[in-house]
């Protein structure tokens, strides 16, 4: 299987949506987790669902591999920013059909990607109507549309990107299921778990903390989240 690295080159040079989907295949548990998470009254998880899948999208696109920063440290501040601003511009609420919500929320997602298409070329891409496509923005919150432009936040805590699939979610409730798994770990596990997910150092910040590599952080980090996400599909 081709690295998550040289993937992300790849895009760089070619912009393949084939290669993006690719990628945000691997990360939709993060939007997933982080969509669940941000669930509040008056909001259904569909909808912070699709916005945090733009967020994916959108950190997908932007990312870049030379900086030498881990794409999950950059994805979850990234989503969290959609869904802040989404949740933020609430007080002006999208009354939209499902029907043509979700044509103006792919829509959107393709123009961040492919630019400032037409209605046509949106219609024809995506394989939706324009007569619905024409609906769906005349109808459409403009505040809504702008705050999916906007830049995205930096302050989201690393446990935010802890994953899980669909099996998962009755079970991240509250932080009992995540301190059952760590108790399993060895005992640099449960360290490194504690400094990076709990109290949101970072990893140069845990290595000098625990006396050891970042490198020994990172791959420790990779190994607690599969293990995280082992139990939870298995759960």
């Amino acid at each position: 299987m081709t690295s998550e690295n040289e993937l992300f080159c790849q895009y760089k040079k070619t912009h393949d949506k084939k290669i993006r989907d690719e990628l945000a295949n691997r990360y939709t548990y993060v939007a997933k987790i982080l969509a669940y998470k941000s669930l509040t009254n008056g909001v259904e998880f569909e909808d912070l669902y699709q916005v945090a899948c733009m967020g994916l999208v959108l950190a997908i696109d932007r990312f870049d591999p030379e900086r030498g920063v881990q794409f999950s440290t950059f994805l979850a501040p990234t989503i969290m920013g959609e869904i802040k601003r989404f949740l933020r511009d609430k007080v002006h609420p999208i009354r939209l059909p499902r029907k043509l919500y979700d044509a103006l929320t792919k829509a959107e997602s393709e123009k961040k990607i492919s630019g400032n298409l037409s209605i046509d070329e949106l219609s024809k891409k995506l394989d939706i109507p324009k007569e619905t496509l024409k609906e769906a923005y005349s109808a459409g919150d403009t505040n809504f549309m702008k705050s999916l432009e906007a830049e995205a936040f930096s302050d989201t805590p690393v446990s935010n990107f802890l994953g899980y699939d669909d099996e998962g979610f009755a079970l991240v409730e509250n932080r009992d299921f995540l301190d059952y798994c760590i108790s399993k770990m060895d005992k640099l596990e449960q360290a490194v778990s504690k400094l990076r997910f709990f109290e949101g150092k970072t990893q140069k910040e845990t290595a000098k903390f625990l006396g050891i590599s970042q490198m020994t952080v990172s791959r420790t980090e990779k190994k607690i989240v599969e293990k995280i996400k082992k139990d939870l599909k298995n759960a």
